[in-house]
């Protein structure tokens, strides 16, 4: 199961696990619960970044979007996430999240998650380095 050369993809290496979160997957679930390394984590994925690499003027190339990864734990608590439709949620507060981890509305309002150390590559330039890369499928 590996990806096409030129997909991009979210990696995360951590406590000797290294995950890789194809962006085409990540586009169509939008937010991803899963264990990396023992920890729990969260991948949020949304629209408008545009792609540098498809036009010469940067606003002409196509959205791509872009993908972050949180720990799950707040307050002590692992959170699961949903999307919504048109927000991150999670399914224990009801606490609806921005792409920055920040809870933007509800019981956690205020509140941020705790980025994970996440490297945005291509497919063909991260697996050269780390072959051992689990891809995430859902």
């Amino acid at each position: 199961d590996r990806l096409v050369p030129m997909a991009r993809v979210l990696a995360l290496d951590l406590n000797d696990e290294v995950v890789a979160f194809p962006y085409e997957v990540l586009s169509d679930e939008r937010v991803v619960n899963e264990s990396v390394g023992g920890e729990e984590v969260v991948v949020f994925w949304a629209p408008g970044t545009a792609s540098a690499l498809d036009n010469s003027a940067l606003a002409a190339g196509r959205d791509v979007g872009t993908a972050a990864a949180y720990s799950r734990s707040v307050n002590g608590r692992a959170l699961a996430f949903a999307y919504d439709g048109s927000a991150f949620v999670d399914q224990d507060t009801g606490s609806r999240w921005d792409i920055l981890g920040q809870a933007i509305e509800g019981e956690l309002a205020g509140e941020h998650l705790t980025p994970i150390v996440s490297i945005n590559h291509f497919w063909f330039s991260w697996v050269a380095f780390k072959p051992e890369t689990r891809v995430y499928q859902p």
